[in-house]
C-alpha cells in the first residue's frame, strides 16, 4: 500500500509531530511505502496567485504543484495531519489544497456538476484541537468541519474519506493520555 502523509504544523516539538512520526512508523512497520510532505519544512507557498489560477485552468501547473500532484497520483491513501486553528485548516494546508487540488487534476466541471478525477484515492484526517472534542461536538463544529473538508473538498474530488480522527484538548492533556492517543494512532495505522 502506498501512503502519502501531508503534515501541516510548524513545530517539530508539537504533539502533531509526535502523531505523524508514530503514524508513519506504524505504516512502515507493516511494510507499506510512505512519503511525507511536511509543508512547513518544504516552505510550501500556499498563495494561489491570479496568474497561477488562470494558468491552472488551462492545465498549466506550476512546477511545485506538479511535484505534489505526482505524489498524489502515485498513492493509495492520503493522510492529512494538522491542528485545527480557528475551526478550520491551517492556512498552509488550505493553500496546498487550493493550489494542488486544481481544476483538471482533482476535478472538472460539466455545467455546474463536478467530474471527480481522484476516485481511486482514499483519505484519512487526523486533527488536534486545543478545545475539548466534546465542546466542538456540542457546538456542531465537528459536523461543520466534516462538511467542509470531507464532503466539500475530498468527496467533491472523488476521494473516499476513510476516517476523520479528532483529538481535543491537546494543549492541557496529561502525558499518560498523550501516550494512549499515540498508541491509538499506531493501532489505527496498522489496521488500514
Amino acid at each position: 500500500m502506498n501512503h502519502l502523509i501531508i503534515f501541516a504544523h510548524p513545530s517539530s516539538k508539537s504533539f502533531n509531530h509526535a502523531i505523524y512520526t508514530n503514524y508513519e512508523a506504524a505504516l512502515k512497520e507493516k511494510g507499506d511505502h510512505v512519503i511525507v510532505r511536511d509543508l512547513y519544512s518544504l516552505n510550501f507557498n500556499p498563495i494561489l496567485t491570479m496568474e497561477e489560477y488562470h494558468a491552472s485552468k488551462q492545465g498549466n501547473y506550476y512546477d511545485d504543484v506538479k511535484v505534489e500532484q505526482n505524489y498524489i497520483k502515485n498513492t493509495d491513501i492520503i493522510t492529512f495531519i494538522y491542528p485545527v486553528w480557528w475551526a478550520g485548516l491551517p492556512a498552509i494546508l488550505k493553500g496546498y489544497i487550493d493550489r494542488v487540488f486544481s481544476y483538471g487534476f482533482a476535478y472538472e466541471l460539466e455545467y455546474e456538476s463536478p467530474i471527480k478525477l481522484l476516485k481511486n484515492k482514499k483519505a484519512v484526517q487526523i486533527c488536534t484541537t486545543g478545545t475539548p472534542k466534546e465542546v466542538y461536538k456540542q457546538k456542531g463544529i465537528l459536523r461543520s468541519m466534516n462538511q467542509t473538508t470531507d464532503e466539500e473538498i475530498f468527496n467533491f474530488c472523488g476521494i473516499e474519506v476513510i476516517d476523520h480522527l479528532y483529538y481535543g484538548n491537546v494543549v492541557e492533556i496529561e502525558e499518560g493520555n498523550r501516550k494512549q492517543i499515540l498508541e491509538e494512532i499506531k493501532e489505527f495505522a496498522k489496521n488500514l
